[in-house]
């Protein structure tokens, strides 16, 4: 008898095996840079925890779920995505009561979706992804945008298109929904037969399909814009202030809406543009959820994370003549105290410097209280603290205490790369 592989997998054969090999430490170590450390939480779970999750409505859970019941009977499924799975094993460790906030996780491994298998899209994928656990601050919104586009830009990726959208609170995005409904109702028999029904269950999903989606009257659809709350207009426009201040190209999308139903207000896509991926085009997707960790048994936190498909991405290497640097994890050294919202810019401007020279540098960008930043220095055991000071800032200077030696030195933005190697 003649034995193949599954439809819709993949043998990576040790050409191949050492590429993704070689991928995944080199996003582990910019994940590593921006503080990031990794988990690794089990390929199956209970089914209840991805249908709580994702929502009962979602694709994943209504046609692509690989599920099975072991021997006690048990519905389980082979994880469809990771951060379900994150999020549980942080409440189960009880991690947000052990370690400081935000908690920055990544992860990496094979996920399963029981899809038609084409270019760049497989039943057993890999992904590699980050969890920002308990965060309210938008510039960490920033901070996990900048890191996506380090991404592509540390891989030398030139053909892809960054798109933003804000999508609400749950309480706006109901309301959204409710006036899709009537409004996609006008239009129900210029629908394919799937939206048709996803006017009752998840009219968001029009959206973004990817035949109706091209439709003008979809294009035209209500937008959430005059659902949202001011404060939520502001953190978004607050994002695009500072992606147009660091020079990053993006379009803000009023039809991303991403897959899962548990994201809120921030999410992004980063698409290549190649048309050899023009059906499958995302590499990184992410955003905000807010109920997720309540949701599965957690207190209320607001999050953030993105994922990107390993074999997608390596298409995409392949596609471009791209070849693949070899990486090494590193601790955090740097942590930048961040003392008031004038200095927002500021601080991206030295993390960025201090990512570019290898140096793995973070900043909590919501401890406005000097001791809040030394306190999270210890937890991290970092080396340094670069303190951003009022009067310092006016002569372009920074404050760096030593955090073994206690010793503390003013000095010159320009030379803070020469002197963290140094020292």
């Amino acid at each position: 008898m003649k034995y193949t592989k599954p439809r819709g997998t993949e043998d990576w054969l040790p050409e191949i095996a050492q590429r993704y090999r070689t991928l995944i430490d080199m996003l582990f170590l910019i994940a590593n840079l921006n503080g990031y450390r990794e988990i690794q939480t089990p390929i199956f779970e209970t089914s209840e925890l991805f249908i709580r999750s994702v929502g009962a409505t979602s694709d994943i859970v209504k046609k692509e779920f690989y599920a099975f019941k072991d021997k006690s009977d048990r519905e389980m499924v082979l994880r469809p995505e990771g951060t379900a799975g994150i999020i549980r094993a942080v409440i189960e460790a009880k991690l947000l009561n052990k370690l400081s906030s935000p908690i920055k996780l990544s992860y990496a491994g094979p996920m399963f979706r029981y899809e038609r298998p084409q270019n760049g899209r497989l039943r057993q994928f890999h992904q590699f992804g980050v969890e920002c656990i308990n965060t309210n601050s938008v510039m960490d919104d920033v901070d996990l945008l900048l890191m996506a586009v380090t991404i592509m830009q540390t891989l030398g990726i030139k053909n892809y298109r960054l798109s933003i959208n804000n999508i609400g609170n749950f309480v706006a995005r109901d309301k959204w929904i409710k006036e899709l409904r009537r409004y996609f109702s006008k239009y129900k028999n210029q629908l394919s037969e799937p939206s048709q029904s996803r006017i009752q269950t998840n009219p968001l999903r029009i959206l973004d399909d990817k035949e109706d989606g091209k439709k003008d009257f979809v294009k035209n659809a209500p937008k959430i814009d005059k659902f949202l709350t001011n404060q939520e207009k502001e953190d978004f426009k607050s994002i695009t202030t500072y992606l147009n201040k660091m020079q990053i190209n993006f379009i803000v999308d009023s039809t991303l809406v991403r897959g899962l139903d548990y994201y809120t207000n921030f999410i992004f896509e980063i698409n290549s543009t190649d048309e050899r991926l023009a059906g499958q085009p995302t590499i990184i997707g992410g955003g905000r959820y807010a109920n997720l960790v309540k949701e599965l048994g957690g207190g209320e936190y607001s999050c953030l994370g993105f994922a990107l498909g390993i074999e997608r991405l390596l298409l995409v290497l392949e596609y471009e003549n791209i070849a693949l640097p070899s990486s090494i994890e590193k601790p955090i050294d740097v942590v930048v105290a961040n003392l008031n919202e004038k200095s927002h810019f500021l601080a991206f401007l030295i993390l960025s410097i201090l990512r570019s020279a290898g140096i793995p540098a973070v900043c909590k960008f919501d401890a406005y209280k000097l001791s809040k930043s030394f306190n999270y220095a210890e937890t991290l055991k970092a080396r340094f603290v670069i303190i951003l000071g009022e009067k310092e800032l006016k002569d372009e200077k920074v404050v760096i205490k030593n955090q073994k030696t206690l010793k503390q030195e003013v000095v010159e933005i320009k030379n803070i790369v020469s002197f963290i190697q140094n020292n």
